[in-house]
């Protein structure tokens, strides 16, 4: 909003921005953004919005600045004299003032033309559609074939508010506030479910299953929806879909709902998806409850092996290995072989399992197994997330371009959607700049993941690892300062959600910034309560203590080579070799910095090769 600002500036006088339709709107981040605009609006714009509510905005402090100009409902009429101008002057009807009269009050003075009955009729049945075209007409309406057509051209012509979609005048949609007219009419006048169900079955025949399933949920016809559901064919990663079909699951009588364990499973799923997990388990239970009350065939077997991924899923939330791995295994056993989607998230989450557990290159296997899985399948949602974990399997075994690759492939796959899930791919490329020395990139990345991240609900910890690359950063930047208060901001929010396992991690970039700060006491401290032999052993540097680090860092590197970790093996060389200079073994540090200087060149790490620019933490 700073740069919008910035760039508004430079506009010629009196700039109009239009936002139209705005009561869509409906997330509180869009509001506040737009309320900070108001606030510092230069002298030169004026805001202009549409709306059919009042937004959620300060209305009452810009009516007391008198920074507001309303025009409602009662303003657009047209008045007495407004009328009779119109309808003698313009129209040229030389009607009598007690004709205007009964006019206006018919019209409520809203001017609008009359239309035969049959235009009247498509008009009411054709408004639930939220875009039209000759053949989708047709089929609503049951008219011949071109009927369709035919009427949307008349009607363009007779300017009823009716706006192409394209060139060739294939799609149509009415003016939003008409349709909204029209709607109102046809609820009152007749039943529009029928419209809805022929919408439906002509949306899915033409593979548009989303739309199909969306006319479905309106003509309340629920064994349909759930069918759509059951296919593959929606579009689960695109946020709109999944929060639309959230309200419609929502919408219905809970009774209802957890009589059907197709519809539970999918509600539990989708919450996943939006990054929440109230609820989930109890629509899990639901699931395995109503699945009782049904004869076991192929498909409920199928089913529990989805749900059974669910539970896996959601185990993941808490980083809850055993139990990850117990589902997934669950899951294998009874998912039907040509279920791809699903056998393709198993294997993601049997590599989350995996690499919590430390072993990576199952992680690895795991995740290349999902890649292919869920590109069979055509499943996008769960290639971006498995491909993700890849990055992150490739980033810990240092190879650093072949990881950065991997993280921007995720972005690729996302395209401009806005999806929570990338901002792991986004902090993964931030920490491969990071070492790369490209600091501006790397903070771009590292806040557009810190921003992706705080959508998810309070329960999940992503925005952690966000705040804790930044405080590095700016600690790389000589910004001790900035690096303590948002370190501290982070730790308390670590302590009152309760995220125990982040607390070392935590601790470690503490214990940097206070050796910084030249407080060795309290760093010392955190590194014995926490565990912590990399924050140990720079402790004992600080201390000028090279026989202490030896042997933290000999165990340590020990049990780095024994687990296969490259990277913990690399730093704990590094800091060997400091601990041999500091103890006088000029020989002994620099055969190790040898070594490491070969696997970081290896892996693409820059400053092996005479870097000029160190980072205050190597």
């Amino acid at each position: 909003m700073t740069a919008l600002l910035s760039e508004i500036t430079a506009l010629p006088p009196d700039s109009v921005l239009v936002l139209d339709d705005y009561h869509v709107i409906g997330a509180t981040p869009v509001n506040e953004a737009l309320t900070l605009l108001l606030d510092h609006l230069p002298p030169q714009m004026h805001l202009v919005i549409t709306t059919r509510e009042d937004p959620a905005l300060p209305m009452a402090r810009l009516h007391a600045r008198n920074q507001l100009v309303e025009l409602r409902a009662t303003d657009l009429r047209f008045t007495s004299s407004e009328a009779a101008e119109f309808l003698n002057r313009v129209m040229g009807l030389q009607l009598s003032v007690e004709e205007i009269a009964l006019l206006e009050t018919r019209t409520e003075g809203w001017i609008a033309g009359q239309q035969p009955e049959p235009v009247q009729r498509f008009l009411m049945r054709t408004s639930i559609l939220n875009r039209l075209s000759g053949p989708l007409c047709d089929a609503v309406l049951r008219t011949r074939s071109g009927t369709g057509q035919e009427t949307l051209e008349y009607i363009e012509r007779a300017n009823l508010f009716i706006v192409p979609l394209d060139h060739e005048r294939r799609w149509y949609r009415y003016h939003h506030l008409f349709a909204d007219v029209l709607r109102q009419r046809l609820h009152q006048s007749q039943d529009g479910s029928r419209y809805h169900r022929r919408a439906s079955r002509w949306y899915e025949e033409n593979g548009l299953y989303l739309e199909a399933f969306q006319h479905a949920a309106e003509a309340r016809d629920l064994a349909s929806a759930e069918r759509l559901l059951e296919g593959y064919g929606l579009p689960r990663h695109f946020r709109g879909a999944v929060t639309m079909i959230l309200d419609w699951l929502e919408s219905l009588p809970e009774a209802e709902l957890n009589a059907r364990p197709t519809l539970c499973f999918r509600y539990a799923s989708l919450l996943l998806i939006n990054g929440q997990t109230a609820g989930v388990e109890e629509k899990l239970q639901a699931a395995e409850a109503a699945l009782q009350t049904i004869e076991s065939d192929e498909k409920s077997r199928n089913l529990v092996g989805q749900i059974a991924v669910i539970w896996a899923t959601l185990a993941l939330t808490g980083y809850q290995a055993e139990t990850m791995l117990t589902q997934a295994r669950r899951a294998l056993a009874h998912l039907d072989t040509g279920n791809l989607a699903a056998r393709a998230g198993v294997n993601w989450a049997l590599g989350y399992a995996h690499y919590i557990q430390g072993d990576r290159a199952a992680a690895g296997c795991s995740f290349s197994e999902a890649i292919s899985l869920s590109e069979a399948s055509g499943d996008t949602f769960t290639t971006i997330l498995a491909t993700t974990g890849l990055g992150s399997v490739q980033e810990a075994e240092n190879q650093l371009h072949l990881a950065a690759r991997t993280y921007r492939r995720v972005l690729e796959l996302a395209g401009d959607q806005p999806l929570q899930i990338i901002n792991e791919a986004h902090l993964g490329l931030a920490r491969l700049l990071y070492e790369w020395n490209d600091l501006d990139a790397a903070e771009e990345h590292g806040r557009q993941s810190l921003h992706l991240a705080r959508q998810y609900e309070r329960g999940i910890d992503r925005f952690v690892l966000c705040e804790l690359f930044l405080a590095r950063l700016k600690l790389a930047r000589g910004d001790l300062y900035g690096a303590a208060g948002l370190l501290g901001q982070t730790w308390q929010s670590v302590r009152e959600r309760r995220f125990v396992h982040r607390m070392p991690e935590v601790a470690a970039a503490q214990v940097l910034t206070l050796l910084h700060q030249g407080n060795v006491t309290a760093a010392a401290g955190l590194a014995e309560t926490y565990e912590l032999p990399l924050s140990q052993a720079r402790v004992h540097l600080a201390r000028r203590d090279a026989s202490a680090a030896h042997a933290t860092l000999a165990s340590w590197h020990h049990q780095a080579e024994a687990k296969g970790l490259a990277d913990e093996q690399l730093k704990a060389m590094v800091l060997q070799a400091i601990a041999h200079h500091m103890h006088g073994e000029e020989e002994k540090a620099l055969h190790l910095l040898r070594d490491a200087l070969t696997l970081a060149g290896r892996a693409g790490f820059p400053w092996c090769n005479s870097c000029p620019k160190q980072r205050p933490e190597g």
